[in-house]
């Protein structure tokens, strides 16, 4: 009988990375850069305001005290 267990091979080497080709300009790193900036900067207070600096102007609904189911 035999009293280890079986040796497994070494696995393989990973492949290399690939290659990039596209290289992208600084100029367009840039702008994309600017751009991303003021989109994040547009997601500021005024796209959480509701209302204006009056405040909410139209009329409240109130009525009088009712009983339930009437």
């Amino acid at each position: 009988m035999c009293s280890s267990s079986p040796r497994m091979p070494a696995p393989p080497p990973p492949p290399p990375p690939p290659v990039e080709e596209n290289k992208v300009s600084e100029e367009t790193k840039k702008a994309k850069k600017t751009q991303e900036s003021q989109a994040k900067k547009s997601f500021g207070r005024q796209s959480t305001v509701l209302t204006g600096s009056l405040g909410d102007q139209s009329e409240a609904k109130t009525a009088g005290k009712t009983l339930l189911g009437q």
